[in-house]
């Protein structure tokens, strides 16, 4: 069995996923505030922001919380399971190691700085295909566009 070695140690892990646990938990209390206080003023419990958390779904979440913010908690959680998985803090795009700096300033973060800005450009050209070819310039798009169909 072959094991994968981390990008980084576990001292560093630990502090990453705190700093993830802390925005998850920073979200959540928002809709926690939010359900709260929508509650008659006799059934106001507030249980555990894990137990809310595992309770809520999308549609309850988006009448509180931004999409944006909805994401960033999709992207946490991807990231504690990459830290389960010992897959944290490689760049999805090009398997490089993503700089320390970066997974702190955004630790739910998939990708190099430089992954991406190609990324965001790709997307802003409206460029069809795929975004390696972007990167190395070696798309082509067909002059017939029946024959993507073969």
């Amino acid at each position: 069995m072959v094991t994968k070695k981390a990008a980084y140690d576990k001292k560093v892990l630990s502090e990453i996923s705190d700093l993830l646990l802390e925005r998850k938990n920073t979200l959540l209390e928002k809709y926690a505030k939010w359900e709260d206080n929508s509650k008659p003023s006799g059934l106001k419990e507030m249980g555990d922001i894990a137990d809310i958390a595992s309770e809520i779904n999308e549609e309850m979440l988006s009448s509180v919380l931004t999409e944006s913010e909805i994401e960033t908690i999709r992207e946490i959680d991807v990231a504690l399971e990459k830290i389960e998985d010992g897959s944290y803090g490689i760049c999805e795009g090009t398997g490089k190691k993503i700089p320390l700096a970066r997974l702190k300033a955004i630790p739910w973060t998939r990708y190099t700085v430089e992954y991406a800005e190609a990324v965001s450009k790709h997307k802003a050209s409206g460029k069809k295909g795929p975004l390696s070819a972007t990167l190395t310039g070696t798309y082509k798009i067909p002059s017939d566009p029946d024959s993507l169909d073969d």
